[in-house]
């Protein structure tokens, strides 16, 4: 399993968008909805290194 299988689809980036979005509706703050979805996007690229890495010392062992 390689870190390629876990990159970011454009389907997840547009659901990142409405997400913040929506959140820019509710709150009225765009740099509030801008920064969870930069947080999504990071949480998604930790969340797959670390599911990789993981792999990979199962794979070890």
């Amino acid at each position: 399993m390689d870190a390629d299988d876990f990159k970011i689809r454009k389907s997840q980036i547009v659901a990142f968008m409405v997400i913040g979005a929506g959140l820019y509706y509710l709150t009225g703050s765009f740099f509030m909805s801008l920064g969870i979805m930069l947080l999504l996007i990071l949480g998604v690229n930790l969340l797959a290194s670390w599911i990789v890495d993981r792999r990979a010392q199962k794979e070890d062992e």
